[in-house]
C-alpha cells in the first residue's frame, strides 16, 4: 500500500498508536499477532495514515520503544509530535477494527476532550456488594481526541504515572469534563486469547459492509 506523507486538510491534527503493550492477560504481545496476512497493530494503522498522512501517525512501541506503562507510553508519543499539533487522538492497537468514519468523527470534532463511548450491557456492581445503577454509566473506550497542547500539559505536570484513560487526566488536571459520542461494537478491545474470535466476527462484518 502506498502512503501519502501528509494530507493538508487535516494541518494540525496527529495520532498516536499505542502498540507497545505485553499483553500479560493475553499472555503474548497481541498487538504483533497475525491476523488475515498482517500484524493486528496494522490495520488502525494503516487507516490512520491513509486519512492523515504517514508523518501525522506516531506509533509507540514500532517508532521508538514504549513507556513502563501505558501513561509513560502516551507521554513518549506526544512529546514526538511537533510544536504545531494542535489535535490529537489517541489510538490503542488492542482495539484494530476502528472504521474510517470513527476517526473522521474525532478528527472534526472540536471539543478539548472527546471519547467513544458504549452503554453499559451488563448489571454492575461493587465488591462489597452494592449495586450500581447502570443507567447512569458508560463504557468509556478508545480512540480518544483532545486539545494536544492542554494534553501535554497535563502529562508534563508529573502528576499522572499510570492512569488508563487520558478523559480523566484532563478532568482531573484542567477540569475539562468530556464530551460524549455513542458509537457501534466494533471498538470491542483485545484482552484475552478468546477475543480474536469476535474480533474475527467483527472483520467479517466489516468486510460484508464494504461490499
Amino acid at each position: 500500500m502506498a502512503f501519502k506523507e501528509h494530507n493538508p486538510s487535516f494541518s494540525g491534527k496527529y495520532a498516536v498508536l499505542l502498540a507497545a503493550g505485553r499483553g500479560s492477560r493475553y499472555q503474548d504481545v497481541k498487538q504483533d499477532i497475525i491476523f488475515h496476512g498482517k500484524p493486528l497493530w496494522q490495520y488502525p494503522y494503516e487507516l490512520l495514515v491513509s486519512i492523515l498522512g504517514k508523518s501525522n501517525v506516531v506509533v509507540v512501541g514500532k517508532d521508538f520503544p514504549g513507556g513502563d506503562t501505558r501513561t509513560g507510553s502516551v507521554l513518549k508519543g506526544l512529546e514526538a509530535l511537533p510544536e504545531e499539533a494542535e489535535r490529537v487522538i489517541i489510538v490503542e492497537a488492542a482495539r484494530p477494527m476502528l472504521t474510517r468514519g470513527q476517526v473522521l468523527q474525532l478528527l472534526e470534532d472540536e471539543h478539548p476532550s472527546v471519547s467513544f463511548v458504549r452503554p453499559l450491557v451488563n448489571t454492575v456492581v461493587y465488591r462489597c456488594g452494592e449495586y450500581i445503577d447502570r443507567e447512569k454509566l458508560y463504557d468509556l473506550l478508545t480512540p480518544q481526541a483532545f486539545d494536544y497542547k492542554l494534553l501535554l500539559e497535563a502529562y508534563r505536570s508529573g502528576r499522572f504515572t499510570n492512569v488508563t484513560d487520558e478523559t480523566r487526566i484532563m478532568y482531573e488536571f484542567h477540569g475539562i469534563k468530556p464530551y460524549f459520542i455513542e458509537t457501534g461494537s466494533n471498538l470491542f478491545k483485545i484482552t484475552y486469547p478468546g477475543d480474536l474470535e469476535i474480533i474475527e466476527s467483527i472483520y467479517k462484518n466489516l468486510q460484508e459492509e464494504k461490499c
